[in-house]
């Protein structure tokens, strides 16, 4: 995987699901639901209308959500994309 990965769009389909498409054309959805349970740090992401406003940030750098207090909970799109990508490459279940 390349480093430098840009996002240039955000989608929230249904909680707890994001929808992320790349500067490359590549397009994701990742399931957000494992990541509420990290700690104090990500657990607003649990609250639906809250998660609803995901949106690119920094430049397309990575996926931002703002708290009502200023402080940003956010995930870098180089990893993001990894972790898509991981998700595209395994195997289908049976």
């Amino acid at each position: 995987m390349k480093l430098g990965n840009t996002i240039v769009s955000v989608e929230v389909p249904r909680f707890p699901l994001v929808r992320l498409t790349y500067a490359d054309g590549f397009s994701a959805t990742l399931d957000f639901s494992e990541k509420f349970a990290w700690g104090e740090a990500t657990r607003p992401l649990s609250d639906p209308a809250f998660f609803a406003t995901a949106h690119v940030g920094s430049g397309g750098s990575s996926l931002e959500w703002i708290c009502p207090d200023g402080e940003e909970i956010d995930f870098c799109a180089d990893a993001l994309r990894f972790e898509a990508e991981a998700l595209a490459d395994r195997p289908a279940a049976e």
